[in-house]
């Protein structure tokens, strides 16, 4: 009879706190719009909530609108809404967004509900021509039945993604990865004809004839996918994507954490008002600060000083971006929002990157998995010639070595120099060392006319 007493009282208290969200998240601004649904339980099951500037944003920049969805552990799936017209300039990360919603269901009336709703609240619907959505987008006949003027076409941003999401997932050898995601990288930034059909011509040829389906590189030939991406140029589209990644990554974060919708909900809202105010727990900042003191310690405690400032500042780099990291059986790999590289697993003893295949110290990649697992350095990591201690070296003041002083050079375009052709002239030499006499004949032949028709023919290069 009790537990009988409790469940109206129950359902009771979860309607009040249903509607204290739908009552908190209408006071954001005078012109704030919500829509709810409540489960069997009268907890909230659906919600679509857009603010009085994110109207007016819409209003303005009607044209495009990219639609983002990520997954809460819960089987819930957040709906952004985000205007992406060609050659649009917004201050402050967050203007883009311009709409927030969340289905009961990815099925079909729940999302034909979902976009009913988004033209209720956003009568200028009509104006939108493109939708940009993501490979894995549901139901897409519904979502050109609510919008039937306008063209639904995949987003370059979840294109891009993709491509480099199943490229990890093949665990290919390490130099072919490095060329795919280089040249990836290079058609992102700039997505000329040129490079798209590069792009598409590399992955047939380094990618088995198997699992080339899995990457659906006609896309790269469809001029309707990239035309609205085209116009930007080098800088633009490094900043396009840095800004779609920082963006649609926190507001995943803070909806995958929430306990409920209710809290999700207001928690989106607050982060979009104010994402720099929305700190992680002092708990876990604590921890951080505390995981990042170690690491540093570590470094000074198993490091000569010129390795020290080498290896802080690669961590410098992984303290202020966004890292991912993803493993599989025999790698972990690394992206710190540029060029991915693979981490040994195995004692974290080595990366594919130029920094520690040049002098083998704990790279930036290596760095961001101890800060990720928070562990700390081990003497392991680095080679003899690094290390404190019997054995090591010891690298005094008055040294006058070469080495070290481009090691004690501050972090400049003379450094980065550096490093470039130590991992250069590394690679040559092991080209024409780990071969037969027959293959070292023809790269060095290959290597000399190289040098003599770069610099030749009245200089010879000597080799």
């Amino acid at each position: 009879g009790l537990a009988q007493q409790r469940g109206p009282w129950s359902r009771h208290r979860l309607l009040a706190m249903a509607l204290e969200t739908v009552r908190e998240l209408l006071s954001f601004d005078c012109g704030s719009l919500v829509t709810y649904q409540l489960d069997k339980t009268s907890q909230l099951d659906a919600i679509s909530f857009q603010t009085n500037l994110m109207r007016d944003v819409f209003v303005h920049f009607p044209e495009v609108v990219l639609i983002h969805r990520t997954h809460s552990g819960k089987g819930k799936a957040l709906y952004m809404f985000m205007v992406d017209k060609p050659f649009l300039k917004l201050e402050g990360e967050m203007m883009k967004v311009i709409h927030f919603a969340v289905p009961a269901k990815e099925s079909a009336e729940s999302l034909s509900r979902l976009y009913k709703t988004f033209k209720a609240f956003n009568p200028e619907w009509k104006k939108i021509q493109t939708f940009l959505v993501d490979p894995h987008f549901p139901l897409l006949p519904i979502l050109s039945q609510a919008f039937p003027s306008a063209e639904v076409q995949l987003s370059v941003f979840h294109v891009c993604k993709y491509l480099q999401h199943k490229i990890h997932q093949m665990s290919l050898e390490c130099y072919t990865e490095r060329l795919i995601l280089n040249t990836l990288r290079n058609t992102m930034c700039a997505a000329t004809e040129s490079n798209l059909r590069k792009m598409h011509t590399v992955l047939s040829d380094f990618v088995k004839p198997d699992l080339l389906p899995q990457l659906h590189i006609h896309w790269l030939l469809n001029s309707k996918i990239w035309v609205m991406h085209s116009w930007r140029n080098w800088a633009e589209s490094s900043e396009y994507f840095k800004e779609l990644e920082v963006t649609t990554r926190g507001l995943s974060q803070v909806f995958c954490t929430g306990l409920s919708l209710e809290t999700c909900a207001t928690s989106l809202a607050k982060h979009y008002q104010n994402p720099s105010d929305f700190p992680a727990s002092d708990h876990d900042t604590e921890r951080s600060r505390e995981a990042d003191d170690c690491i540093s310690q570590s470094l000074q405690d198993i490091c000569t000083v010129p390795a020290t400032k080498l290896c802080l500042t690669e961590f410098a780099v992984v303290q202020k971006s966004v890292q991912l990291i993803g493993t599989n059986e025999d790698a972990i790999n690394v992206q710190i929002l540029e060029d991915a590289h693979k981490v040994d697993p195995k004692g974290l003893k080595s990366c594919t990157c130029p920094l520690n295949q040049t002098f083998r110290l704990p790279c930036r990649h290596i760095l961001a998995v101890l800060n990720s697992d928070r562990w700390v350095s081990q003497p392991e990591m680095l080679s003899k010639q690094w290390q404190k201690g019997p054995g090591g070296c010891q690298a005094g003041p008055e040294s006058t070595n070469g080495f070290s002083e481009v090691l004690n050079s501050s972090w400049e375009k003379s450094l980065d120099k550096s490093l470039v052709v130590s991992f250069l002239t590394k690679e040559i030499s092991r080209l024409l060392t780990q071969c037969s006499s027959e293959e070292f004949d023809r790269r060095y032949n290959t290597l000399r006319e190289l040098a003599d028709s770069w610099i030749g023919p009245y200089v010879e290069v000597k080799l």
